[in-house]
């Protein structure tokens, strides 16, 4: 808006529409530096650049206009079917919109950015329950929960299950989900589910014709011998081990990262943590050393990357927030063992039906030191090694997502544990949190870990004993 030199306003100034109602009116840059006149009438807010007009009625206001904060300024985006604008602007200049769309009821004017203490900064549960603070890209649930459906299509008998829930969560997504840039990592996630849902028809295809040879007796053949030289069969899984280690645990501190920044906390994201980039998540012991010490050891192969560092404070509903990001991780890796599952069914059944008298020896082995051993076929010396690394992923993957659930600190599972419980024993939990590490060293000479890790033993042994059924090796 302009003033009678010509000048543009900052401020918002008070045009009497009526005897009852007011407008107000302001300019706010946006992204791209374009100038738009915002006006809010009472049910309407008007957005004016050029010749481009955005009318936004009261029951759109939740549809179409997201808030979040953002440190000391505000992220505000109009996103209709026609336009999509974003502005990052101070905290004074988005009060009166603030105040408009009752998103606060105290006053906006601007907060002291100098605290003494951080009793004295604002905490998020003490913030309304109606604060819409969701930062784009937007990701809509029924893309996380198609993917998470999808990735149990293969699972027999219940697989039919899970393949129609994710074909009407895909469904439901196209029909109610906008195609605007702003949801563009929800399609995506779509895809990816898709892709699933396709590899798992054709796992459940495969399996069905391979359970064919495998009923008969005669067709069934037995697992070759394990080679005697046993140091050069260890240096190869090692190295395997190694290199799925590195993979999964880049995935599980970037899943941490990515629902993070969804949820609005964008700080992993500004430290370049949003990236499956091993380099940006490795922990020269936690991710190498202990990883190759335990798979020498002919041991469960886990380790640790850099943790994510999260802000959520500055979320709304905090605990649910911290929940989330915290599952992010060890289902990240659920579903990448689930995903190695389903290449090794659908490499064995090829196998089984291409070269009924290959011999195959190792695969359905839950040993993390028995490399996959195959001759009597093309390629063999190949899928052998394709089969040891699928392996690997299946075995170390679930045990890393069995592990960090573990609710003792630093785990992940601790974070969950913390915020279920009631408020009062939750800050009894977090006081004992500094001492979580010697907890945590005191579980594993004790053996408690042990006895904990079993729930890793009830995924693996079912998946294995359904692998060999069908497969035959």
């Amino acid at each position: 808006m302009t003033d009678e030199s010509g000048a543009q306003q900052d401020h918002p100034s008070h045009v009497a529409a009526d005897d009852t109602a007011k407008i107000d009116a302001f300019t706010w840059p946006d992204r791209d530096g374009n100038d738009w006149t915002v006006t809010l009438t009472p049910g309407n807010i008007t957005l004016q650049c050029g010749d481009a007009t955005v009318e936004l009625p009261k029951n759109t206001w939740k549809r179409d206009i997201y808030v979040a904060e953002h440190g000391s300024s505000y992220i505000i985006r109009i996103d209709t079917y026609e336009t999509a604008v974003q502005f990052v602007l101070e905290r004074d200049r988005v009060g009166p919109l603030l105040q408009h769309l009752k998103i606060i009821t105290k006053t906006a004017e601007p907060q002291p950015v100098e605290a003494e203490s951080n009793e004295e900064e604002p905490k998020a549960e003490d913030r309304p329950r109606d604060v819409q603070a969701l930062l784009w890209p937007k990701v809509s649930p029924l893309a996380v929960w198609a993917v998470m459906c999808s990735a149990l299509v293969f699972v027999p008998l219940i697989g039919s299950v899970f393949a129609a829930a994710t074909i009407t969560l895909l469904l439901a997504h196209r029909r109610t989900v906008r195609r605007v840039q702003a949801f563009r990592h929800s399609r995506a996630l779509c895809i990816f589910a898709s892709g699933m849902l396709m590899l798992g028809g054709v796992v459940t295809v495969l399996s069905s014709h391979s359970a064919q040879y495998v009923a008969d007796p005669e067709r069934i053949i037995a697992a070759a011998p394990a080679p005697a030289d046993g140091n050069q069969r260890n240096l190869g899984v090692v190295a395997a081990a190694l290199i799925v280690i590195i993979v999964s645990l880049s995935v599980h501190e970037a899943a941490h990262a990515i629902t993070a920044w969804w949820l609005g906390d964008d700080w992993a994201k500004s430290l370049g943590r949003v990236t499956l980039n091993p380099v940006a998540h490795v922990d020269p012991f936690g991710t190498i050393m202990l990883p190759l010490l335990l798979a020498l050891m002919s041991g469960p192969i886990f380790g640790y990357a850099r943790p994510v560092p999260v802000r959520v404070e500055q979320l709304p509903r905090r605990r649910r927030a911290h929940i989330l990001i915290s599952i992010a991780g060890p289902g990240s890796n659920l579903l990448l063992a689930s995903l190695s599952m389903m290449l090794l069914l659908a490499a064995g059944c090829i196998v089984r039906l291409t070269a009924p008298d290959a011999v195959v020896g190792n695969l359905s082995m839950g040993r993390f030191d028995l490399a996959v051993t195959a001759t009597g076929f093309a390629l063999a010396p190949v899928f052998a090694s394709l089969c040891t690394i699928l392996k690997l992923s299946f075995l170390i993957n679930t045990v890393l997502a069995v592990f960090n659930m573990i609710p003792i600190p630093p785990l992940d599972g601790s974070w969950v544990l913390e915020h279920l419980f009631p408020n009062s024993l939750g800050r009894i939990y977090e006081r004992l949190r500094p001492y979580g590490f010697m907890v945590f060293v005191m579980a594993w000479y004790a053996g408690v870990f042990d006895k904990l890790i079993i729930g890793a033993v009830v995924i693996i042994r079912p998946a294995l004993a359904m692998l060999e059924r069908v497969t035959g090796m």
